[in-house]
């Protein structure tokens, strides 16, 4: 973005931000020990319910903003854990989001961003992740994306201090069928059951791998990988544990359901779902359900939220 585009987006709000990974915020609470940062926004995309934005204790609240910027596609549900997760002391101590108003802002090329869709929608008072579905906001042009701001329109008050705190929050991007490529794998057990069976789109065929050591990278150049749905062979071993690694340096661990056919989902620290990968997602098997000794996949279906282009 330009000098004087980002001057642009500014002055359209009138007030002053502060724009730390990604995300932007109206105002944040100053600490001096922990770095003036700490609680500012991007403690709210950071994937960590310790950590949190917080704003200062004479704000009114109501008002209060968060920005992130996001690609261009469409915008599904609103991901948020209303107040500070790092205890359950913390969570009744700080007002909690209560209403929100989440707006579009069209587009990143131009020098004076628009509203271009407004929604509103109501949250929990729970100590609790919430996924809340609303009216579906395209963003962006052919070429760029645009912001999602999301204001505190109303809140649930705290016990003992004034000032409103947000643990996470995470924009969900509506998701498309991607065709992702598997480009490394662990060994085939049985020469009559390899690796791109799981990308042939026939349930018949599949993948038979040790369950000891079992792993795959998946990629699909220049999309937004945001989530795989891996569906398994009767009889054989499932993921229980595993271990994802994007770009061969970001590592999360993730536990799945005991189901025949498993979501796992990319985690995100960008604010958006969907994450722009060099190298792809690789999956480590670190605990299966089951003694079988093997995993047997028939399909690997991938899904990304937006294109970046080659």
């Amino acid at each position: 973005m330009t000098l004087r585009s980002a001057a642009a987006l500014a002055a359209l709000f009138l007030i002053p931000s502060v724009a730390l990974a990604g995300a932007q915020v109206s105002t944040h609470k100053k600490e001096t020990k922990k770095g003036a940062n700490y609680y500012a926004g991007n403690a709210a995309i950071d994937g960590k319910l310790e950590t949190a934005w917080i704003v200062p204790g004479e704000s009114p609240n109501r008002g209060e903003w968060i920005m992130i910027d996001v690609p261009k596609g469409e915008i599904d549900k609103i991901e948020i854990y209303p107040g500070w997760g790092k205890s359950d002391e913390t969570f009744t101590d700080h007002p909690r989001v209560k209403r929100l108003q989440v707006e579009v802002l069209c587009c990143k090329d131009s020098e004076n961003a628009e509203t271009t869709g407004t929604a509103h929608i109501d949250v929990e008072d729970k100590a609790e992740i919430q996924i809340i579905d609303m009216d579906n906001l395209g963003i962006g042009n052919e070429l760029f994306g645009g912001w999602v701001k999301i204001s505190v329109v109303d809140i649930h008050e705290g016990e003992d201090f004034p000032n409103l705190a947000v643990s996470e929050i995470l924009v969900h991007m509506t998701e498309n069928d991607v065709g992702a490529q598997i480009t490394d794998s662990s060994a085939e057990s049985d020469p009559k059951h390899m690796v791109f069976d799981v990308t042939d789109a026939n349930k018949k065929t599949y993948w038979v791998t040790p369950s000891a050591g079992a792993h795959f990278t998946w990629f699909a150049e220049g999309f937004g990988l945001s989530s795989i749905t891996l569906d398994h062979v009767a009889g054989h071993d499932r993921v229980k544990k595993a271990k994802l690694i994007v770009d061969g340096e970001r590592e999360y661990e993730i536990e799945l359901a005991d189901e025949p056919s498993q979501l796992v989902r990319v985690p995100s620290t960008f604010g958006h779902t969907g994450v722009s990968t060099f190298d792809g997602v690789k999956l480590e098997v670190l605990e299966v359900y089951g003694d079988k000794g093997t995993i047997a996949i028939s399909e690997i279906n991938a899904k990304s939220t937006f294109y970046e282009g080659l």
